[in-house]
């Protein structure tokens, strides 16, 4: 039999960086940041009085009702398959929420239910048993949820040589997301990072920038900048903004001599059309004949190749020219998390210029590597959509993140503890209307 009672939010911290299913989204200062919501800490101890499960629950009121509705991000925290645990704490959830007014609790365990599309027998048996205490199990295929449902996630081994092990992890990714990491290198781009003791005013201004041309171009409501600058502050030192930048004097050196080299090649091809010309005179030997036209036609078709590339690299500078004077130019942005051995992707952006210098690839490499220096074991890309469509619209993020060679997670989705039954079925049918309401107001 367990006990469970308030804690500590040093208890509950401590918990959470030191169990392997603990998360950042599960600590009091995940909830610092969420102003909005009222937050209580729950310890469960076993008969020796051990702590054994930890559990930041968040509580919001439901509007003219007078009560509440919980949400545990990433669910509780504790040994799932222990099933007893877990049914004693439901009940204690159920007894809390009674007592304390509340609708019903929401919790997404960071469990997976499948990994590259192949079913775990665990997911499987933890996503039965909560169903079987009550729980009811909604799925998402997008995101629809609070959390996203299908995530890649890259698996670090801490225990190697650091360099050994960039090395090992680069190698693996696809060739397209290793030359277009190249590409973003030879265009001079460079990543700068920014948390609480580096950050200032002008930065925080870009990445809100970034973030605004990001939710204009694709669409989605994007958080106000104090909300950023909360997260660096409350955060820290477990929050990071990666910000990739523009060089216009490297990328311009490297076109310009890319176009000297080749108008040097061209002109060397050239000469060759005009040996193999002069040899084909009066030439009666059929076997130089045929030799020299060979010659010839791979002169002609070279000389077309670099002609080609000549008009490219002549149109790329002409492009870069208005970023001649541009000093500060960043391209693209993220918030990296990194907390008990794990690093999350969670936000992302990036401007409508300069996309063909590949700048999300860099960005994606770096928090990679910097994952790989602080001995972390996991990486995670955060969401990509469920449907594998190439018609859905959200396919190009899906193959974006395949290439960096993760596994394919699809979590055992979210749960709703019901506690006032009424409430929640007037909740579940109210709530996305107002929801897409909102949405059409901010967006316009």
């Amino acid at each position: 039999m367990y006990s469970f009672r308030k804690i500590s939010s040093d208890e509950l911290n401590k918990f959470s960086i030191e169990h392997k299913k603990g998360h950042i989204f599960q600590t009091s200062l995940w909830g610092d940041l969420k102003t909005e919501w009222l937050k209580k800490f729950i310890g469960g101890f076993d008969e020796r009085g051990n702590i054994v499960l930890a559990c930041m629950l968040m509580l919001r009121k439901i509007p003219s009702t007078g009560k509440y509705l919980g949400y545990a991000p990433r669910g509780f925290i504790c040994d799932f398959s222990n099933e007893e645990l877990v049914k004693n704490f439901t009940d204690f959830l159920k007894s809390y929420g009674r007592e304390n007014h509340v609708a019903f609790i929401t919790i997404d365990p960071d469990i997976h239910l499948a990994e590259n599309e192949k079913p775990t027998e665990y997911g499987e048996k933890i996503k039965n048993m909560l169903i079987n205490l009550g729980y009811k199990h909604k799925d998402s295929k997008n995101f629809e949820g609070i959390q996203p449902n299908f995530v890649f996630r890259l698996n670090l081994d801490p225990s190697k040589d650091k360099e050994d092990e960039k090395k090992e992890i680069y190698e693996g990714f696809t060739s397209k997301t290793r030359y277009n990491i190249k590409v973003a290198e030879d265009r001079g781009l460079t990543c700068e990072v920014y948390d609480k003791d580096n950050i200032n005013d002008e930065i925080l201004d870009k990445f809100q920038e970034l973030m605004e041309i990001t939710g204009k171009r694709d669409n989605f409501i994007v958080r106000r900048r104090e909300y950023f600058k909360d997260m660096i502050d409350k955060l820290y030192p477990y929050c990071r903004i990666y910000m990739i930048k523009y060089n216009y004097d490297k990328d311009f050196k490297r076109l310009t001599e890319k176009f000297d080299a080749q108008q040097k090649n061209l002109e060397r091809f050239k000469n060759k059309k005009e040996r193999a010309i002069l040899a084909l005179k009066d030439e009666t030997d059929e076997s130089k004949i045929e030799r020299n036209n060979k010659k010839l036609s791979d002169a002609e078709k070279n000389i077309e190749e670099s002609e080609r590339q000549i008009k490219g690299f002549e149109e790329r500078i002409k492009e870069i020219e208005q970023y001649k004077d541009e000093k500060n130019l960043y391209v693209s942005g993220s918030v990296y998390l990194y907390f008990g051995g794990k690093g999350w992707y969670l936000y992302g952006a990036s401007h409508n210029t300069l996309r063909d210098a590949m700048p999300n690839f860099l960005m994606q490499w770096s928090m990679i590597q910097d994952t790989i220096d602080m001995g972390g074991y996991m990486y995670d890309f955060r969401g990509v959509s469920g449907d594998l469509n190439p018609d859905n619209p959200l396919y190009g993020l899906y193959k974006f993140k395949k290439g960096f060679n993760g596994n394919f997670v699809e979590f055992i989705g979210e749960y709703d503890l019901v506690i006032d039954e009424f409430l929640y079925k007037m909740f579940k049918s109210l709530f996305p209307k107002f929801k897409e309401i909102r949405n059409k107001i901010r967006n316009r």
